[in-house]
């Protein structure tokens, strides 16, 4: 029941969020012909930059009922603190646990064919350096998915408010935002293996993070 309630508000929101989106921010996407490459059930890597990333994501994709619902790793307090999530297809991350307990649930949403996207930082990046963190590895490795990742490019800026920017600056059209779907790939080209323990995952999501900084629509 829950998946059909996810289902219905991600579709219904797709369009009025998509003519939002390209009014207020130059919404661009490119790329999309990549996911012609893989089935219906994948993962998407996407990099952080502001709290309108799931949205963008969202509606970045083309509107399709193979690709929704899409599933998030959703922080523990906002997951506890806004009811709604767990209805818009957010999944609580449980940090600081194991990466089996932490990732079981995505895993099973992959093993049923559905889509998950995850941001390998973790949270917004507030510093230039990036540590990737295994989870996205772990759930690749376990699940056999293809990943397609998901740069973003933007000027948004989390660290002001929740809106990613100063809202006087998204009403004067000062902020934009690109998309680009990159080639899909599976985590075993990462490191040339499957990654199993742990510094080999940490590795694999570092090569993979590159990828999604990297992406182009290969046109």
């Amino acid at each position: 029941m829950r998946r059909v309630i996810t289902k219905t508000i991600q579709l219904s929101l797709h369009w009025p969020f998509l003519i939002i989106f390209r009014i207020f921010l130059n919404f661009k996407v490119e790329g999309r012909h990549n996911l012609l490459k893989v089935g219906d059930s994948f993962i998407l890597a996407v990099n952080h930059v502001s709290y309108l990333d799931p949205i963008a994501v969202s509606v970045a994709l083309p509107f399709r009922s193979k690709y929704f619902p899409l599933f998030y790793m959703a922080d523990d307090y906002f997951y506890k603190v806004l009811f709604f999530y767990r209805f818009v297809g957010g999944i609580r991350a449980r940090k600081g646990v194991d990466l089996e307990l932490s990732s079981r649930e995505l895993i099973y949403k992959l093993e049923c064919g559905e889509r998950v996207v995850i941001f390998p930082e973790g949270s917004i990046r507030r510093e230039k350096k990036v540590r990737p963190r295994r989870g996205i590895s772990y759930i690749a490795a376990k699940s056999g998915k293809c990943i397609v990742p998901l740069k973003i490019e933007s000027n948004l800026d989390g660290t002001i408010s929740v809106f990613g920017g100063k809202i006087f600056d998204l009403l004067t059209g000062r902020h934009w935002v690109k998309m680009v779907f990159g080639k899909p790939f599976r985590i075993n080209e990462t490191i040339g293996k499957v990654p199993e323990s742990l510094s080999e995952l940490r590795l694999a999501s570092k090569e993979l993070f590159h990828r999604i900084e990297t992406a182009n629509s290969g046109i």
